[in-house]
């Protein structure tokens, strides 16, 4: 099967584009924090058109075309801080981004997110209805605690005010205390056993806390990062729905 690469602007972003012929539904693919569209495309994108996916990436707010400080000098304190404001503003993007172009052509799309690009995809549940299968890898939905593991009292002391705004801000975009808010069909979390980065504990603990929704949740023996054996059952789960 042929891919077919097209690239364009809309609403002022530019897309990377995968496509075939054949592509009957559409996939949102999003990039982690520090990385960019066309990385998480090279890494993902192609095996995702094999499943009839019309494929988009965009890149995150602040990150690859549209790259911004702090994410420019890569400050890890800075981005940390920043981290939750990219989440919300990528996530509105994408929902224009659908509602301008894909919509009178795909009725809801599925999400997959990598880390931040999970965060995103949570947040964006929040927003919209049209997401079938949202995918979260490596990530978590509880905001809160998710920052707190990276950005814990030691590194707060060093910023206290703009800590205790970001804090508050967490606290009012978190759909792990609104889970009623995240609107899709199906959920898969699949996380690493021995992530430091974003613990698999917290995905875990919201499966346990939303027994009724239809989620997937598996974890794989390694860090923060994807691995063969989580892709092989990611496209299984998405084939076999």
């Amino acid at each position: 099967m042929k891919t077919i690469i097209h690239k364009r602007t809309i609403k002022g972003i530019k897309t990377l584009e995968y496509s075939s012929k054949k592509a009957d539904k559409l996939l949102f693919l999003q990039h982690g924090i520090h990385s960019q569209k066309e990385k998480v495309m090279h890494l993902l994108g192609v095996s995702f058109v094999k499943l009839g996916y019309h494929v988009v990436a965009i890149d995150a707010a602040k990150h690859g075309a549209r790259i911004e400080e702090p994410f420019l000098s890569k400050d890890e304190d800075l981005c940390e801080l920043e981290t939750m404001y990219v989440v919300k503003q990528t996530s509105e993007d994408i929902k224009n981004i659908y509602e301008d172009t894909f919509r009178s052509e795909f009725d809801g799309f599925d999400f997959i997110g990598v880390s931040m690009g999970g965060l995103i995809g949570y947040y964006l549940s929040t927003i919209t209805d049209q997401i079938d299968q949202l995918v979260a890898l490596i990530s978590s939905p509880k905001f809160l605690e998710a920052a707190q593991y990276t950005f814990p009292e030691a590194r707060q002391k060093k910023y206290p005010e703009q800590t205790k705004t970001t804090h508050a801000f967490i606290e009012s975009i978190d759909p792990s205390t609104r889970p009623e808010s995240m609107v899709f069909n199906r959920l898969i979390m699949l996380n690493g056993t021995y992530d430091r980065v974003i613990p698999s504990s917290q995905s875990e603990t919201f499966l346990d806390e939303n027994p009724q929704r239809n989620i997937i949740f598996r974890c794989y023996e390694t860090g923060h990062k994807i691995v063969q054996k989580m892709h092989k059952d990611l496209l299984a789960y998405l084939k076999n729905k």
